[in-house]
């Protein structure tokens, strides 16, 4: 939800200043700054909204520093939707940056987001981007977070179930995931199908909002709500293999939306036979998908599907990793310094897959195990499911 001022002064008032949110927000950890932690920007956006104190560069830095990943909901014991308090607050908080404002724009251009993963794919193959980094260390750091590019896809609209059909879905595709990430809404595919769903694309839908309400862009996302609200109007779950993007649905609309991990741990699989996996996994667990979208033990409970595959959950999977939509294109200090503990998390043990649930945290971690040169493979949990059902990856 959207709040208004004087909402926001009573959601704000809401908070008793307990402090029990503190041990569980990473920016205070990093910072050990009472106007890093949730209670702490609470109260300077109270004092703000009361006209208490100025909405200055101050002010706008300690709310820009938010990861919004909503560890203090779990541990507010009033329950203040502290998640619509920072969206709302961002609207009056718009920090400038020219490649994050860039994304934000191609986000409303499905067709030149995509144009552009594929001219980045080709540059990637033949090496340039790795060579442009090393001219530019300023923007460095910023192709390492590009993730090995695959074709862009095509969508039909509709997909027929392959076996004896036990129903049907939306697939919700997102505008990064769709760019950068079409490998994991294929093998999604591949999976519903032979489980008996038919899948359906709704071609109206578009980017789920996420991007534009970081960016304090309130109005452009709403429209993007509305516009998807309309297009999954059919009343079939929603699935969503960006736990970011289940999250912002799930957040805005009333649509049931669901992750699709979780969705597929609720279906027959009795007639399906999946080939076993000798590989021990690090299952990461995404913010938005332990803390709004509640399926955190789906993706276990999936992944042990596979025969012989090991999967141990990360260490330190309560902190955020860093990504957080822009937020590793915006405040790139406080993104590389909570990467790195989640690289030295995975240094403990010897892993062949990274399993994460949300194209943000792909990206953000797949960039520190390039750059460690780590022998570890990151993708989608759903990807590890879909090669163990016959899928074929462009990327083996």
């Amino acid at each position: 939800m959207t709040l208004s001022i004087q909402h926001t002064i009573q959601e704000a008032d809401r908070c008793v200043a307990c402090g029990l949110c503190l041990p569980h927000c990473p920016t205070y950890f990093k910072t050990g700054s009472e106007a890093d932690s949730p209670r702490g920007r609470i109260q300077l956006i109270s004092a703000v909204a009361k006209e208490i104190i100025p909405n200055n560069a101050r002010f706008k830095a300690h709310i820009n520093a938010c990861l919004s990943c909503r560890n203090c909901e779990t541990a507010c014991p009033n329950g203040v939707h502290y998640g619509a308090l920072i969206d709302s607050t961002r609207s009056i908080t718009q920090q400038p940056n020219t490649l994050a404002n860039w994304l934000y724009w191609l986000t409303q251009k499905p067709f030149a987001l995509r144009l552009s993963s594929q001219l980045l794919r080709i540059v990637q193959r033949i090496g340039g981007l790795a060579i442009l980094s090393k001219l530019n260390v300023n923007i460095s750091h910023k192709i390492a977070l590009l993730p090995p590019l695959t074709h862009t896809q095509t969508w039909q609209a509709f997909y027929p179930a392959t076996q004896t059909k036990r129903g049907a879905v939306n697939l919700f595709l997102g505008c990064i995931t769709n760019a950068f990430d079409a490998e994991t809404l294929r093998a999604s595919i591949h999976v519903l199908t032979r489980l008996g769903y038919d899948v359906h694309i709704p071609p109206a839908q578009s980017c789920c909002g996420g991007i534009a309400r970081q960016q304090g862009e309130s109005t452009t996302a709403e429209q993007l709500i509305a516009n998807n609200v309309d297009a999954f109007e059919n009343g079939l779950p929603v699935l969503t293999t960006a736990s970011g993007c289940g999250a912002g649905l799930k957040d805005y609309t009333q649509l049931p939306v669901q992750d699709i991990s979780d969705f597929l741990t609720q279906c027959d699989w009795n007639d399906i036979t999946l080939s076993p996996l000798s590989a021990h996994v690090a299952l990461h667990e995404p913010c938005t998908l332990r803390n709004v979208m509640k399926s955190g033990k789906s993706v276990t409970t999936l992944l042990h599907r596979i025969p012989q595959i090991q999967v141990s959950a990360m260490k330190g999977n309560m902190q955020c990793c860093g990504g957080a939509g822009t937020y590793m294109l915006q405040q790139p200090e406080m993104a590389q310094a909570l990467l790195a503990d989640k690289m030295v998390a995975l240094e403990g043990d010897i892993y062949d897959y990274l399993a994460t649930s949300n194209i943000g945290c792909a990206m953000q971690l797949g960039s520190g195990i390039r750059q460690q040169a780590m022998p570890i493979k990151i993708l989608h949990p759903v990807v590890l499911i879909a090669k163990q059902m016959g899928f074929k990856s462009e990327l083996d």
